[in-house]
């Protein structure tokens, strides 16, 4: 078994700022200790930063870009990406008063061939941490010098299981895969009104993890990235 002292494991909500209801199970979460980082969405209107800089989780940036259609970037969509990055900083920094503490991506948009250097460029420049999607992402993440999770666990779809078998069996106390491993999560009340394929997913989502958290091994182990990514 890993010792409670490796904290492998980060917890991060993803999609505040997507819609009010979603905002307010997020907000359910982070309050009740369920989550330890949110990324937040700041191109979909107003954007309550009180409130959630108010539960003591660490906030992130979760970019929204338009992903090019073809196999690779054109110079001029890798500009507009850059563009729309530094307009999305900008944001978040009018409403949390502070830079955010890592990046990833709607539908991991963050990660897209031909964006992937642009985001890790910004997130070098900051001193910022970025969610690697798999190893080639990885790779490329850490060759620039940008921290980031060893493994990202969690689903994109409401068919697939709710809990991770890595996270299930940190919860268990049984032994896992040596460093830190994020799981990414999408709490939230259900809007059917949003057109979101992963709306009942949401309140799944925000159901387990307020379970969760008597199980204490899994608490032991977590922590934010600041903390787990240090170097």
């Amino acid at each position: 078994m890993q010792e409670a002292t490796t904290r492998p494991l980060i917890i991060s909500a993803d999609d505040y700022g997507y819609r009010p209801a979603y905002d307010r199970g997020i907000l359910e979460a982070a309050s009740a200790g369920a989550v330890d980082a949110v990324g937040v969405m700041v191109r979909r209107g107003q954007v309550d930063a009180a409130a959630l800089l108010a539960t003591g989780v660490e906030v992130g940036l979760h970019l929204e870009l338009v992903v090019p259609g073809g196999t690779r970037a054109t110079e001029a969509q890798r500009s507009a990406a850059a563009a729309a990055i530094a307009e999305q900083l900008a944001s978040f920094e009018r409403a949390f008063g502070r830079p955010p503490t890592f990046l990833d991506g709607h539908h991991h948009c963050h990660a897209a061939p031909g964006l992937a250097s642009v985001v890790a460029r910004e997130a070098a420049g900051g001193a910022m941490t970025v969610r690697s999607v798999d190893p080639r992402h990885r790779r490329l993440l850490r060759c620039v010098g940008v921290p980031t999770p060893d493994l990202l666990v969690g689903r994109l779809s409401e068919s697939e299981e709710a809990l991770p078998g890595e996270v299930e069996a940190l919860a268990s106390g049984d032994e896992t895969p040596g460093g830190v491993i994020e799981w990414m999560v999408h709490p939230g009340h259900p809007d059917p009104a949003s057109a979101s394929a992963y709306d009942a997913g949401r309140g799944e989502d925000l159901r387990l993890l307020l379970e969760l958290l008597d199980a204490g091994p899994l608490r032991r182990l977590r922590a934010t990235h600041a903390a787990a990514l240090a170097t």
